[in-house]
């Protein structure tokens, strides 16, 4: 059974803070250049933010149904989950990006837990690197993606 959440991000700028590739009014957020628009974990421009990707980006913790746990917030786990419905061979594919170096290990063993129970399938973030969880056709195909340099996941 689905818990409802009435969640807001608080505090929490991890989706500003430069783990997502996103681009924001010709400002490239990347690792290291979080968006000029966050200040003091609060938006500039709030009211007048782009459409994408600001207002599209829905976090994974704050999806009403979302199973994680409080204390899976991205700015306490180090990681976002990505609320995107993936899907590799019918089963859902969950994406952990690296809100810093790599996501708490508390928060990763958790997810993989869920993974497991739920027969879902997971990709995530350590560092740079990307790794796969999930049966040994899954974890191939997604080196050969990382290998390839190619997308490693698609609506």
């Amino acid at each position: 059974m689905d818990q409802q959440h009435n969640r807001s991000c608080g505090s929490c700028t991890a989706c500003c803070d430069g783990w997502l590739q996103i681009e924001v009014r010709g400002h490239r957020i990347r690792p290291g250049k979080p968006c000029p628009f966050s200040i003091a974990h609060r938006c500039s421009i709030y009211g007048e933010r782009p459409r994408d990707p600001c207002r599209e980006f829905i976090c994974g913790w704050l999806i009403a149904s979302s199973p994680l746990p409080e204390w899976m917030r991205p700015d306490k786990s180090d990681m976002i989950l990505l609320a995107a419905n993936f899907t590799w061979h019918g089963l859902p594919v969950d994406v952990a990006v690296a809100a810093g170096t790599r996501p708490k290990q508390k928060a990763l063993d958790w997810l993989k837990k869920f993974a497991s129970e739920k027969k879902r399938l997971l990709i995530y973030q350590i560092g740079e690197d990307w790794f796969a969880f999930g049966p040994p056709a899954f974890q191939a195909e997604i080196s050969e993606r990382v290998r390839k340099g190619e997308t490693l996941w698609a609506d």
